[in-house]
């Protein structure tokens, strides 16, 4: 349970951390370079910032799994939805927030990856087309970003009550 706990916490640290540094501090300042900004979020993204994002949030959700077995009685209806009422809402959103990292972040980063590739390979500055693909995709992350912060704050509130 300690190594569960060890790793739970410092996986959702990072996890939590480096959401919060993207939207407070990163973003704004990607967005203030402009194409200059582009082009550091793709270098992060093509990197290794996703596979670490996505890690730290299995990471945190399999040990919270773990633990959330034995804290719920082995899934007990009674104690999840009782006693625990707050620890499980707090893991749902836990997992809501891996999901949107996995399914709306993590694609939307790829794709704006790509297209930077395209726009790096034709030589020039972005289409009409291309840099309303990219307008999207960012407001895509920044939304997700957004909802997946509210989420892990969620899910902090339902550990600590």
């Amino acid at each position: 349970m300690f190594f569960l706990r060890l790793i739970h916490i410092l996986s959702a640290i990072f996890w939590m951390g480096s959401t919060l540094f993207i939207g407070l501090i990163l973003e704004p300042a990607v967005d203030a370079l402009g194409p200059e900004g582009g082009k550091l979020m793709q270098k992060l993204a093509g990197g290794a910032l996703n596979r670490t994002m996505s890690a730290a949030g299995l990471l945190t959700i399999l040990s919270g799994l773990g633990m959330y077995v034995s804290h719920s009685g082995g899934f007990d209806p009674a104690v999840m939805f009782a006693e625990r009422l707050p620890l499980t809402l707090g893991a749902l959103a836990g997992f809501a927030a891996l999901l949107v990292g996995l399914l709306v972040q993590g694609p939307a980063s790829k794709k704006l990856n790509t297209l930077g590739q395209e726009i790096a390979a034709q030589g020039g500055p972005p289409t009409p087309e291309q840099a309303a693909q990219i307008a999207a995709l960012r407001n895509t992350l920044s939304r997700g970003g957004k909802l997946e912060t509210i989420l892990m704050l969620l899910a902090v509130l339902g550990m600590v009550a």
